[in-house]
């Protein structure tokens, strides 16, 4: 066993994470305002922040190595399908309207979190990628591929995980230069804040407007990227399952317990 942490490890991590931002961004408020308790403290999100660049990450990976990528991309697309289905039944039980009409539109039912889609774009956005590469179906490709990354900007992180996608897949094998461009990205958006912040301040702090605009913080994929030792790690059902169950099931529950708490 090599030193490190393998993708496994690697997962269960950025799952205790992600379990924490989610409640953080569904319980914060609604607890506040309506069972009077305290605010949670506001740096959560920026330590979570690096959760869905590690799970991109490593997907990009398993690309290279999964034995059927065809099954891995009707895996995801199967489960994002999975996850905006629940999404619609309970935008609709709890009545998500449009505020301004007050009735159910397109936009007001799909609502909701649903990273498995933005994966299953991006996979195959980099399959797009790797075809050109290798100069096969070099014109289908290109065109899939401008439509792909282009999709992935409307969806969740998508905006904030494409040029991700691209520094990861261009410097596949050369773990050093990943780094580098994610933390160049990284800066580029630190950057964003801080201008966002001295030209069009509301009155908050800097350590405020930067806990809010926190997408600088994914920086901290690069040192779970350096731990990784490339290893799969345990390889069972429940281990490749894991992950597609918890992920929805754990959103919705915050989703009705939110919805309960809020009159």
């Amino acid at each position: 066993m090599k030193k490190g942490l393998n993708s496994y490890q690697l997962k269960l991590i950025a799952l205790c994470f992600m379990i924490l931002d989610h409640l953080y961004s569904n319980l914060n408020w609604p607890m506040h305002e309506y069972l009077n308790w305290p605010f949670w403290p506001q740096w959560i999100p920026v330590i979570t922040r690096f959760v869905s660049p590690l799970f991109l990450y490593l997907m990009i990976d398993g690309f290279y190595h999964t034995r059927s990528r065809q099954k891995f991309l009707t895996r995801l697309f199967t489960a994002a399908l999975i996850m905006q289905a629940g999404n619609i039944v309970l935008n609709y039980v709890f009545h998500n309207v449009d505020h301004y009409t007050g009735k159910y539109t397109f936009r007001s039912l799909i609502s909701g979190n649903n990273i498995f889609l933005t994966l299953a774009v991006l996979f195959a956005f980099v399959w797009c990628l790797e075809n050109m590469k290798q100069r096969k179906k070099v014109i289908p490709s290109v065109v899939l591929a401008f439509l792909t990354g282009a999709f992935s900007l409307i969806l969740e992180g998508g905006v904030y995980l494409l040029p991700v996608t691209l520094v990861v897949w261009f410097f596949h094998e050369r773990r050093a230069l990943q780094c580098v461009g994610i933390g160049v990205w990284s800066s580029l958006l630190l950057a964003k804040a801080l201008l966002s912040y001295f030209t069009g301040s509301m009155g908050t702090s800097l350590y405020t407007d930067l806990c809010f605009d926190n997408e600088w913080a994914m920086f901290v994929v690069i040192f779970f990227i350096l731990l990784y030792n490339g290893e799969r790690g345990k390889n069972t059902k429940f281990t490749k399952y894991v992950f597609y169950v918890i992920y929805p099931i754990h959103l919705w529950i915050l989703e009705i317990v939110r919805n309960l708490i809020i009159p």
